[in-house]
Parts: structure tokens; C-alpha cells; sequence
């Protein structure tokens, strides 16, 4: 193609290629401020249980008490000054209480409220509405993936979202944070066209499609025309900025594509699952071997009744105290235990350790043989593997053929399942689209400051060429 007609239609895709950079560009900088600039917890560690043999010995004859249905997980969770067992049938409905001294107990409400003001450090009296959310919406989008949550209200204008199933904060916000990301949503995901899938994929693969063609169009005039010596003014600059920002920009635009494309062509990552709801054990009186067992003055995120080859056990969450609040750590990851233990209900039950009840787990989920399960670590911090979205740590991570899946050894759930496929596709979105290959030099706030300064620089150049375009065609080259 002759530089001449290259150029020209260079000039032609500045309109719609031009600005599809500005829009992706500004939007994509709201990303970074939404962060710097939203709302943070007093803390991240969950409210602390205290833990006897005479407490498990209450919550095991509540059970038994009770006549319950099947459950698919049974927890003994910290409420006020007290413990409270706590029932969860489904992923989708509220969870029920039981309380160790057959008073009347709470509802998923009153303990979401408690919660909240943990997190918050705010009092519970300042809080205005709550409400269950079983569906995503604007607020509280679906990035954050857990579900059902208690929306809390505070008259500050600041909600928590609270999932109390695993005792955190799944997200919270202010009005300021919601429009912030609402932009984000809107402009750089696209989202108020998910109702139109087909019309969504026209719309974004013409924009994306102009920018790219603009791009590498721009990258090889750089090559193909005069140096910046002989360039003056506006031109000058243009061309500065194009050589700092060519290879930017389409990696950029190439992996935004890649993004966009995969997610409308792969299958929903599997994820979330519980295991089936199971009958609960009708045991008799834990023995005297489990009350020596335990360290009164240990500290305990919760208690899980679990099974594993057909014993029961009790898994005991160990409290993490060095769990901190700084929005750093927050995004780096931070596990909300150090540590498990087991007790056998029943005498003659083989010992059980974490690493092997997640490898018991992953089987049931996979339907594999254990022994075709490998490489199996402990995930303590968040990665381009094992996100923020998930929210959970720590989790077990294990591989199989074709595949990756992470489980929550705590509630016995399966957390996420991918395939090579996208595991691929988050290591371009992650390290190269978001710039995560500068977070191990530069830390996260290093790496956003940079990418605020890249999508800045992108405006500057879009604007220059926009300026440039209209010079010409106010005082057009005579021919």
C-alpha cells in the first residue's frame, strides 16, 4: 500500500478510532482513582471465636437436638459475646441459627448488621436500611461474585455488602464510589449493552476494530515517514508520543480484544459450589480426649462440621491476627487463618489433616482419582491465577489434566474450575492489559500510577492528532 493512501486512511480512522482511545482511555483511568479514592474497612479480620470442648460438645447436641434436614454446611460462627451454629442449605437462601442455649436465636439479618459494624466501625444504630441481594446490580457488580449478601446502609451514605456465610465483607461503597464505577461499567466494559449481546459484539468489535486499524496504521507511518527533525509544532509532538506509546497501545487494544472476545465465546468458569446437602450425624458426647485437646485461650475464625470417607469431623479455623486493613494488603491477599485442626467425632476415626480433606474434596468435584490430582499448594495471597474477585484465602489449589480448580477447605467449597484456555487468557489480561508484570518491581499503587500515566499520555496524543486534523482541514494542504 503506497504511504499516501496509508496515510489517508489514517486520517480517516482518527474519528472513530481516535475516539474509541479517548473513551477506553478516560474510563480505564477511573479504574485506579475508584481505588485510591473509595472507602476502606477499619479491618479485615473477622470477628474472633473462643473455643472449648464444652462449646463443640453444645453445638454437636444442638444438632442432634434439633432433628435438622440435610445441610450442605454446618458451622459453629461467633455472634456478639457468644457462638451460634450456623446452617446453610443452598448457595442462594439466607442462612438459619441455632443457639447453644436453646434461646431464641438471630436471623441472617441481625448477624449481617453485627458484621457490618465490625468491618465498618460503625454503630449499629446508624444503620438505615438492609437489604438481601440475590442479584447483582450497579452498587454491587457481579466482579465481586459472592452471593446471596446483605446490603447495610449507614446514614453516612456508606454500605457494606455482607456475605455471611463466610463472615467477610464481600464490598463496600459510597454514592461517590458507585458513580465512579458505574463510569468504569458503562463506558469501558460496555455493560449497558449485555441486554443486546448480538448488537454489544457489532458495537465493540467496529470501535476496537478502528482502534487497532488506527494503531498499527500509525506504527507503520512511524517507520515509513520523515524523522522528528523535520517535523515541527504539533507534528513534533504527535510523532514523540507515537513512538513512546505504539507498542503500549496495541498490546493494549490487542489483549482488550482478546478479553472481550474470549468471554463472549468461552464457557462460564465453573465455580461457587457446595457440596450436596448431606444428613448430619447423630453422634453421642464428643470424648474427654477432644476437651484436652483445645487451647481455651486460642482465638478461632469458626468451626465447620465436615466428613471425610464417611467420619465427621470438626474443622477448626485458627485466627489469623496479623490480618491488616490497608488497601494494600487488602488486594495483595491476606489468609484469615494460619492454620486447621480436625477433631474426630468418634473414636477410631483415622487422623485428618487440611492438605488431605482438600484432596478428598477436589476428587468429589472432579470425579477423579486422588492420585490424578497434582500439584497441590496452599494459596495465600492473590495472583493472576487465584484474583481478588474470589475474595476467599487461603485455598488449595490443584491441577489435574486439562485443568486448575481451587477449593475452600473451611466450607468444603469449590471456589473456581478453569481450563488452560483461560488461564491463558487471564495471564494476558492480568499481566499485560492491566500491567501486572510491573507489580512485583513497583508494587500495586507503583503499577497504577504508571498506567494513569500511559492512558494520560494516550489522551494527549489522541488530542494532538484530533488538533492536527482540524488545522488540516481549516487550512488544507493546497494541491
Amino acid at each position: 500500500m503506497k504511504t499516501f493512501t496509508l496515510v489517508k486512511w489514517h486520517r480517516l480512522l482518527l474519528w472513530l478510532g481516535g475516539a474509541t482511545l479517548i473513551i477506553f482511555a478516560l474510563s480505564g483511568i477511573t479504574h485506579p482513582i475508584m481505588s485510591w479514592t473509595g472507602p476502606q474497612a477499619v479491618t479485615m479480620r473477622p470477628p474472633a471465636l473462643q473455643l472449648d470442648g464444652v462449646t463443640l460438645q453444645q453445638a454437636m447436641q444442638r444438632i442432634n437436638t434439633a432433628q435438622l434436614p440435610a445441610q450442605a454446611l454446618v458451622k459453629l460462627v461467633p455472634y456478639r459475646d457468644t457462638a451460634l451454629v450456623q446452617l446453610t442449605a443452598n448457595l442462594s437462601t439466607a442462612r438459619q441459627y441455632l443457639t447453644l442455649d436453646d434461646s431464641t436465636a438471630p436471623d441472617d439479618q441481625d448477624v449481617a448488621i453485627w458484621l457490618a459494624s465490625h468491618y465498618s466501625g460503625e454503630a449499629e444504630a446508624n444503620v438505615t436500611t438492609v437489604a438481601l441481594l440475590n442479584t447483582f446490580t450497579n452498587a454491587y457488580p457481579s466482579v465481586n461474585r459472592l452471593l446471596p449478601v446483605y446490603q447495610v446502609d449507614y446514614q453516612n451514605g456508606l454500605s457494606l455488602y455482607i456475605h455471611t456465610e463466610s463472615l467477610s465483607m464481600a464490598g463496600i461503597t459510597t454514592p461517590y464510589k458507585t458513580a465512579v464505577q458505574a463510569v468504569f461499567r458503562q463506558l469501558h466494559s460496555w455493560q449497558w449493552l449485555d441486554a443486546t449481546p448480538v448488537l454489544k459484539v457489532v458495537v465493540m468489535t467496529i470501535l476496537l476494530g478502528s482502534a487497532l486499524l488506527l494503531a498499527l496504521s500509525g506504527a507503520w507511518l512511524l517507520f515509513k515517514l520523515p524523522f522528528a527533525a523535520r517535523r515541527r509544532g504539533l507534528r513534533r509532538w504527535h510523532y514523540a508520543l507515537s513512538w513512546l506509546l505504539v507498542v503500549p497501545v496495541v498490546l493494549y487494544l490487542l489483549t482488550g480484544i482478546y478479553h472481550f472476545s474470549y468471554k463472549q465465546l468461552a464457557a462460564d468458569t465453573a465455580g461457587l459450589t457446595l457440596p450436596a446437602a448431606q444428613p448430619l450425624p447423630a453422634q453421642p458426647a464428643l470424648a474427654g480426649s477432644v476437651f484436652q485437646s483445645l487451647d481455651s485461650t486460642a482465638m478461632y475464625n469458626s468451626a465447620s462440621l465436615v466428613q471425610a470417607d464417611g467420619s465427621w469431623y470438626w474443622r477448626l479455623s485458627e485466627f489469623n491476627p496479623q490480618q491488616q486493613a490497608d488497601r494494600s494488603s487488602r488486594f495483595n491477599g491476606q489468609q484469615s487463618e494460619q492454620g486447621a485442626q480436625f477433631l474426630a467425632l468418634t473414636a477410631g476415626a483415622p487422623a485428618l489433616d487440611d492438605a488431605t480433606y482438600a484432596r478428598l474434596l477436589a476428587a468429589k468435584f472432579t470425579g477423579l482419582a486422588a492420585d490424578k490430582l497434582t500439584n497441590q499448594t496452599l494459596i495465600s495471597r492473590f495472583g493472576p491465577d487465584y484474583d481478588f474477585r474470589n475474595k476467599r484465602l487461603p485455598v488449595w489449589q490443584l491441577d489435574y489434566a486439562g485443568g486448575r480448580l481451587f477449593v475452600d477447605a473451611v466450607s468444603g467449597q469449590l471456589i473456581e474450575q478453569q481450563s488452560q484456555a483461560s488461564r491463558f487468557e487471564r495471564y494476558s489480561f492480568s499481566f499485560v492489559h492491566k500491567w501486572g508484570i510491573l507489580q512485583p518491581l513497583l508494587g500495586r499503587e507503583g503499577r497504577d500510577m504508571v498506567v494513569v500515566g500511559i492512558m494520560l499520555l494516550v489522551l494527549l496524543m489522541a488530542g494532538v492528532g484530533f488538533a492536527m486534523r482540524l488545522r488540516r482541514r481549516k487550512h488544507p494542504t493546497p494541491k
